[in-house]
């Protein structure tokens, strides 16, 4: 399709759109053609998984393909499943796994799922996914320049928002097949299957919504899938299915299993061997050792944890357990969610900023591990069995804090993504990490080593965007 013959059918969708009946709008996407240039994670870039041409506009497929969506538009209630998923197609995705992984997170039943640091490894498995998978959606879509089916023909209606991008491929089924393929992965003892009926359903509720054809749908399936399997492929070499063949050290203020559980080998001793995604070493940014037993820094902040053992609030009390509900990451996530929904984020945009996201919380769990299993430092309630905490203690070393680095590193990619939310994201990472010490379960040293460990983290990571050719953030 020529330049001139690609601008006539977008004005043609935007003039379709202008006169709709239903509630169909323009959803800007800033990224145009340019997207298709945007750096990715595990593929070499954009077009390296390119499809074939779609059929031909004038071709018996095209048409049995736009007689099909007439026939879907035609019966009622069709307009429910595109409303489900409507908005930025990588969000009900994201939610999904959250949901997975609030599932197996206060239960443990596996340890090799629920984990905080596991936790994070899975989101970042799956927004890269989506996001690689975007932009070679993007690289197809302006190399053959589709128009939309309501466009097309004008018995087909355009339901809900409208990209103003190409059709070939589909955007939401690319993202829907990575999903499903990486949550099939990262829960293999969950019924996978459903995991694949969902993306189909996401995929074809854009045939129903008149602006894919079935054809845009399958390549898009198609194209998702084989990013998750790369995608995959370096997961299952990063180091997470090793098996911690050590033990305990022993020695005066190093780390022992805590009541009331008592778990006798800590979670995760190994993740700061980890293969991450930016940081070259996730050693690079150790802290210095913490203070020594018996020193004025060590009983100083022991002692505030005594004191919060009778001063403790009430508010201190109940924001040490919203931060402790779930995973750190967790509630940065759903932040980022309510952020993409708010401002009404194209899909590549909003799938871009979920993949920064949750490789800076993950590479930032990666180097807190590292710093904790290097000292193995014991949790406060081992140098004062009398503490009254909060929660129990979870099982692993104390120092640095990982709500703590998490949180920052957090902070750091939110703040680069929203300018004008950035003191609103610092606050909430300094609350997330002096939870920690209201709860009892951390020193103050903890924190502010955790602090100063995940801002360096986060900052390498908004370093990274802001080379990736998106030119968002950091504006």
């Amino acid at each position: 399709m020529t330049v001139r013959e690609s601008s006539i059918w977008l004005v043609g969708l935007l003039a379709c759109v202008a006169c709709s009946d239903g509630p169909t709008l323009p959803v800007q996407d800033e990224s145009g053609s340019a997207g298709a240039r945007w750096a990715t994670w595990v593929l070499q870039d954009g077009s390296v998984l390119r499809p074939s041409p779609p059929p031909a506009a004038s071709s018996e497929q095209a048409r049995l393909e736009i007689e099909e969506i007439v026939r879907l538009q035609s019966r009622p209630g069709w307009e429910a499943e595109v409303r489900r998923w409507e908005g930025a197609p990588s969000l009900p995705w994201t939610h999904q796994t959250l949901d997975l992984l609030e599932f197996y997170w206060p239960l443990l039943p596996d340890v090799r799922v629920a984990t905080p640091a596991r936790a994070a490894r899975i989101m970042a498995l799956l927004h890269v996914a989506q996001y690689d998978a975007l932009v070679a959606t993007w690289d197809a879509k302006y190399s053959y320049q589709r128009p939309p089916p309501f466009v097309a023909d004008s018995r087909v209606h355009a339901a809900g928002a409208v990209a103003g991008v190409p059709s070939y491929p589909s955007e939401h089924a690319a993202v829907a097949g990575a999903a499903a393929v990486i949550l099939s992965y990262a829960f293999a003892r969950e019924d996978t299957a459903e995991f694949q009926a969902d993306a189909r359903r996401a995929a074809e509720s854009r045939i129903a919504a008149g602006v894919a054809y079935r054809s845009d749908v399958e390549a898009g399936l198609a194209l998702g899938r084989a990013v998750a399997e790369r995608v995959i492929q370096r997961a299952m070499a990063d180091g997470s299915d090793a098996v911690w063949a050590g033990s305990v050290p022993q020695g005066e203020n190093l780390w022992r299993p805590t009541p009331p559980r008592r778990v006798s080998s800590p979670f995760d001793p190994l993740a700061g061997s980890w293969r991450p995604w930016v940081l070259q070493r996730v050693d690079a940014f150790r802290p210095e050792p913490p203070p020594a037993l018996g020193s004025e820094a060590f009983a100083t902040d022991l002692n505030e944890l005594r004191r919060l053992g009778t001063e403790r609030t009430a508010r201190q009390g109940d924001l040490a357990r919203f931060w402790a509900t779930d995973a750190p990451s967790t509630r940065w996530e759903l932040f980022l969610a309510e952020e993409i929904s708010r401002r009404g984020w194209s899909a590549l945009r909003a799938a871009r900023a979920q993949a920064l996201l949750s490789v800076a919380m993950y590479d930032a769990f990666l180097a807190c591990w590292d710093a904790k299993f290097h000292y193995w430092l014991a949790r406060p309630i081992t140098a004062d069995p009398q503490l009254v905490t909060v929660f129990a203690t979870p099982p692993f070393p104390s120092y640095p804090s990982g709500h703590s680095t998490i949180s920052a590193a957090a902070a750091e990619v939110m703040a680069e993504l929203f300018p004008d939310a950035a003191k609103r994201y610092h606050d909430k990472a300094y609350e997330a990490s002096l939870s920690r010490v209201w709860a009892g379960v951390h020193y103050r040293f903890d924190v502010v080593a955790g602090e100063q460990l995940g801002s360096r983290v986060g900052k390498k990571v908004v370093e990274y965007g802001r080379r990736d050719g998106s030119a968002f953030g950091g504006k």
